[in-house]
């Protein structure tokens, strides 16, 4: 039977509080809107964060809504108190209706999250699994919530907490993204500066994830813990059958947001293939590619296929500290030989490196600016570690005593990583701040035909990038850009 309730589906404004709106199509709730329909549900979509909302205008538009339903998706545990902001205001414009919140705040962080008084339910994991299930159980005069996997509640004054042990194994079974009542084209149209490896080069363009889940056990990320430490991939027929719908509405690239999109190579060439068969003209890249999975025959299939750039995340310049301290499986010995062949093929280069961790020496930390200056790439990113909730790096940080004595992650999570917040006796948190900024202005300017290309890249003109360089050094890069 077709519920009656009426369904929102909304994520706050990411820009309150003075941080940075990440103005982005929301894929996630599109994908939930699609997953409801599918199971004869029918939902509004409303995203403050796309047109800088503010709160009373999304206190207004709740009241008018009348909604009895409003499930409130999260990007970030770094959101956690603008994800707040967001359910008060609902609960405040909507006393009696139900806010669901999903996403990451919730998967990672439960016991915080059911500290809000306004939720009454929260969403663990893969909600095309959990909220269909939900809403059903809702309609009923005596749901049964226990069996919902991963849902969590109150119930007479205690926490239920369902376990969280199931994962869309068929990932071809969950449908194509539906933006419903949104205007996906204004989405796809949206120039985005200073965000190089999100930035498209052709207009409107898409985003799509096509695999889920981690093997990898970076110290500093918690992948496996969201999605799953087996990874999951969509078919190659799948991917390209959605690419196929999204050039037809219009799209002229598309962004893969996957964290392991060549995981599976033959699915990945078939995919490549399916492109170049396409003759489309479209243009692609995926916001991270593993070093592991690179070599001549995929790059020379990426450029064939439209890909013009490509992001890897290195993350230090020193083995010792890759392989000990974070625990990434990258070799060093093969970034040069694969970055060599790229410039060959005139792709546009972007490297990440992350310093600060208990345990790395200043010596090792200045080794990583050292590697990353003798690399032959468009752009380089320095980040500080930040422990986040649910990682090893929180709990290595919290064991050894890393942190301030005032540690308060819900306080202090809004900082970013451009913000310092481990001390060891190698390194203080102003230090890590001064030498991010300088050295990040340093590597990346001192030539003036990488400056251009920079430019190019970040959508900015020199003049911008001037003044960005400026506040980046004077704000040692804390909330330089909004």
């Amino acid at each position: 039977m077709k519920c009656t309730k009426k369904i929102i589906l909304t994520q706050p404004n990411y820009g309150w509080l003075n941080k940075r709106a990440w103005q982005m199509p929301p894929y996630t709730i599109a994908v939930l809107n699609a997953c409801l329909k599918k199971h004869g549900y029918d939902a509004l979509l409303f995203d403050p964060n796309f047109n800088n909302i503010t709160e009373t205008e999304v206190l207004n538009f709740f009241k008018e809504s009348k909604a009895d339903i409003i499930g409130v998706s999260s990007i970030s545990t770094e959101y956690i108190k603008t994800a707040k902001i967001m359910n008060s205001i609902i609960k405040k414009a909507l006393p009696d209706a139900l806010i669901i919140q999903g996403g990451i705040i919730p998967t990672v962080i439960i016991d915080t999250a059911m500290k809000d008084e306004n939720v009454d339910y929260w969403v663990r994991g893969e909600g095309e699994l959990s909220l269909p299930q939900l809403l059903a159980e809702l309609e009923k005069a005596n749901p049964d919530l226990s069996s919902i996997n991963g849902l969590a509640y109150w119930e007479n004054g205690s926490s239920k907490i369902n376990l969280k042990n199931a994962y869309v194994d068929d990932l071809d079974s969950v449908p194509f993204a539906d933006y419903g009542n949104l205007d996906f084209i204004e989405y796809g149209n949206k120039i985005l500066k200073y965000s190089a490896g999100l930035l498209p080069r052709n207009f409107p363009f898409a985003v799509t994830i096509t695999s889920r889940g981690c093997p990898y056990k970076c110290i500093f990320c918690a992948g496996s813990t969201i999605n799953g430490s087996k990874i999951r991939f969509r078919s190659a027929k799948n991917v390209l059958d959605e690419i196929d719908k999204l050039y037809k509405a219009g799209i002229r690239e598309v962004i893969f947001l996957d964290d392991h999109f060549l995981g599976e190579r033959q699915r990945a060439k078939e995919i490549m293939h399916g492109l170049i068969e396409r003759k489309y003209n479209l243009t692609w890249k995926c916001v991270n590619l593993a070093i592991s999975s690179l070599d001549k025959e995929i790059l020379e299939l990426m450029k064939q296929s439209g890909c013009y750039q490509m992001t890897l995340s290195i993350e230090s310049g020193n083995q010792h500290v890759l392989n000990k301290i974070i625990k990434k499986p990258v070799r060093l010995t093969k970034v040069p030989e694969i970055l060599e062949i790229a410039r060959q093929l005139e792709l546009e280069t972007i490297a990440n490196f992350v310093i600060g961790f208990p345990g790395e020496t200043w010596e090792q930390i200045r080794e990583t600016f050292r590697f990353a200056e003798n690399l032959k790439v468009d752009l380089v990113n320095f980040h500080i570690a930040t422990p986040l909730p649910n990682t090893e790096l929180m709990e290595i940080c919290l064991d050894g005593g890393y942190l301030p004595k005032d540690f308060d992650y819900e306080k202090q999570a809004a900082a970013g990583y451009s913000k310092g917040l481990i001390s060891t006796p190698e390194f203080s948190p102003f230090e890590l701040e001064i030498l991010r900024a300088f050295e990040w202005d340093r590597i990346n300017f001192s030539d003036p035909k990488r400056k251009k290309a920079i430019a190019r890249i970040e959508r900015i003109s020199e003049g911008e990038l001037e003044e960005w360089r400026v506040n980046t050094r004077r704000k040692c890069g804390i909330n330089v850009v909004k």
